[in-house]
């Protein structure tokens, strides 16, 4: 089943009001560490005006805390911001679409966007909002996810023998040239990209499941009826118990971020 580009972002939005109380919560906090990173590489200047797009449960405000002399937040799930705001001190949140900031011209310093332009149905028209927003020498920092670790390839395989699509993906941007074309069309410039690596471990089979339901695979996993399910965590378990070490069952991550000036 998919959706058209009207119908996929409400759609999304409720994928993440229902994942939000476990978002970023389960296992070791990789978003609260590549967030950090991304604000260490974009080095902004202290007192800057950050806005942080898709903001999450607040990873990048987070690690803006004490710097910056702004921060806010937006974000297209309601359940996210009200996460957010429980979890924040001092940042500003809104419910908003990326591809519509309700907010006036030239007004930030830095704008940011982890792991999200890969949601969105049209991520052009939310790089031109990103470009609006930012003042003349503002920074843009935008992260997707790289190359997957191949101890994990069974994953694409388990999934893709069920017959039902990733419907949360609209475009991967996993390659950095395709991110980088993207701000340049925008209008951005001093384009770079930085590569990440970090490894996390899930505790046990049980952690890993649970995970699965607190991102955007949660909207492939509601397409399954309780057999379907049950059959996917039997399957998985094999796989991880292959990979499992004795500091848990390891997974590397890779991400690219790209940094921009308006």
């Amino acid at each position: 089943m998919t959706s058209t580009p009207e119908e996929h972002t409400p759609w999304v939005a409720g994928i993440f009001d229902r994942a939000a109380a476990t978002y970023d919560r389960i296992g070791d906090p990789y978003h609260e560490i590549l967030g950090r990173r991304l604000l260490e590489v974009t080095a902004p200047d202290e007192g800057y005006a950050l806005l942080d797009v898709a903001c999450g449960r607040g990873a990048v405000l987070a690690a803006a805390a004490g710097r910056a002399g702004r921060r806010m937040g937006v974000d297209v799930s309601a359940e996210m911001i009200a996460q957010a705001a429980a979890d924040l001190d001092g940042a500003e949140l809104a419910v908003m679409d990326a591809e519509r900031l309700d907010l006036p011209d030239a007004e930030f310093d830095v704008v940011t966007c982890a792991f999200a332009v890969f949601f969105l149905p049209h991520p052009e028209r939310a790089a031109a909002e990103f470009h609006r927003v930012l003042r003349p020498g503002g920074r843009v920092a935008v992260s997707v996810w790289g190359d997957e670790d191949p101890r994990w390839a069974w994953e694409d395989d388990l999934f893709a023998g069920l017959g039902v699509a990733r419907r949360a993906v609209r475009r991967p941007f996993d390659r950095p040239g395709e991110l980088v074309e993207l701000l340049a069309d925008t209008g951005f410039g001093d384009l770079r990209t930085y590569r990440e690596e970090l490894e996390i471990n899930f505790a046990d089979p049980d952690q890993w499941w649970e995970w699965n339901w607190s991102f955007s695979r949660r909207g492939t996993l509601e397409q399954l009826d309780a057999e379907a399910l049950a059959e996917v965590r039997a399957g998985a378990r094999d796989h991880l118990a292959k990979i499992a070490t004795p500091a848990g069952i390891p997974m590397r991550l890779t991400a690219w971020f790209a940094i921009g000036r308006r």
